[in-house]
């Protein structure tokens, strides 16, 4: 396997170091603190706290502004030119359709009024398959962290073999991880042990977001519908006995007592089981806005949605397939882009 030098260059299978966003002064950085903070002072900059979207007003087919609630006041905001909606993959199609745009059927039966017909709204939902984990006893106690660790120092990117592309990933976490559900089957795992978690970034199965009411405080019904065709789950077996493999390599001799879980003597029907309890998100929630012209895009190559005028998305759930890797510095490119399409 191939050390890579920076594994955010071009995708390549291969090992390395995790990039993490690091100040000069040693911090973390993030989106807030980079962007954000620096232009408070600017005149034509509000940031509201503790406040939220309620919908996007539309007079006819226009977005006009937003209807936002603090606390118990409710107020409109009006919008001169026009409206940026980023609020993220779950979010952004919630308040879309909690406006009326989305796919009409669905909508009326909530009693929504319908301000136009986009069944893409919600749909296409795709996010990195995360198992926590296979999880190894370390020889002794675990040495400490430096402040500035987050505990997932290195990682790599391979295929499973299940196609051609780079579609698997094995994460090093400094720390026992394990969900509740597969400590219950292979046991708890004691504090001073270490994970190599296995992770599927290039996942065939497609999820959504949907309305549980028309009322905004109610929280959206995702179905991230993880592992649901074969190629995925051949996939993430494929993942899981790659960091098993990598476990027995002689170059953890010194580092490992023994596998915790699965257990060395884990059969194909155990690996699976880990698999199904063990999955969760990785946090990388895109595409229930796609991006595109076909009749399931939300927003057209611009970011302006489909069928609307006044109103653009900006955030990540406008990309129409996930990319292999972390979706944090994408989204900023994609904030990037954004700002140089409206200012013209």
């Amino acid at each position: 396997m191939p050390i890579l030098d920076d594994v955010n260059g071009p995708m390549l299978p291969g090992a390395g170091y995790i990039n993490m966003n690091i100040a000069a002064d040693g911090t973390r950085v993030s989106a807030v603190s980079a962007f954000l903070r620096p232009a408070l002072s600017k005149p034509n900059l509000t940031l509201l706290l503790n406040t939220d979207v309620v919908k996007l007003n539309f007079k006819g087919s226009r977005c006009v502004g937003v209807k936002l609630i603090t606390g118990d006041v409710v107020k409109d905001i009006a919008a001169d030119k026009e409206v940026i909606l980023a609020a993220g993959a779950i979010n952004s199609p919630r308040l879309l359709m909690l406006s009326g745009v989305g796919e009409a059927k669905a909508l009326r039966r909530l009693g929504i009024d319908i301000v136009n017909d986009l069944p893409g709204v919600g749909e296409n939902l795709q996010d990195h398959v995360l198992v926590s984990g296979v999880v190894f006893k370390y020889k002794g106690k675990m040495p400490d962290r430096p402040a500035d660790s987050n505990a997932v120092e290195a990682e790599a990117y391979l295929s499973s073999g299940s196609s051609a592309d780079t579609d698997i990933n094995l994460v090093l976490e400094q720390l026992p991880a394990v969900t509740p559900e597969a400590a219950s089957r292979f046991g708890n795992p004691p504090p001073d042990a270490f994970t190599i978690a296995p992770a599927l970034v290039q996942p065939t199965s497609r999820g959504s977001v949907r309305l549980a009411s028309d009322n905004f405080r109610d929280a959206a019904v995702i179905n991230g519908n993880y592992l649901s065709t074969d190629r995925d789950v051949t996939a993430i077996v494929r993942a899981i006995e790659a960091a098993r493999e990598l476990g027995r390599q002689h170059g953890f001799n010194s580092l490992i007592e023994s596998e915790l879980i699965p257990g060395p003597k884990a059969t194909g029907e155990d690996i699976v089981e880990l698999a199904r309890l063990a999955a969760a998100s990785f946090g990388h929630a895109v595409g229930t806005c796609k991006m595109g012209v076909d009749k399931l895009a939300v927003v057209d190559p611009e970011l302006r949605v489909h069928g609307v005028s006044g109103l653009r998305v900006a955030d990540a759930s406008v990309m129409p397939r996930i990319i292999t890797g972390p979706t944090n510095a994408p989204t900023h490119m994609i904030a990037g882009r954004a700002s140089k399409l409206v200012l013209g």
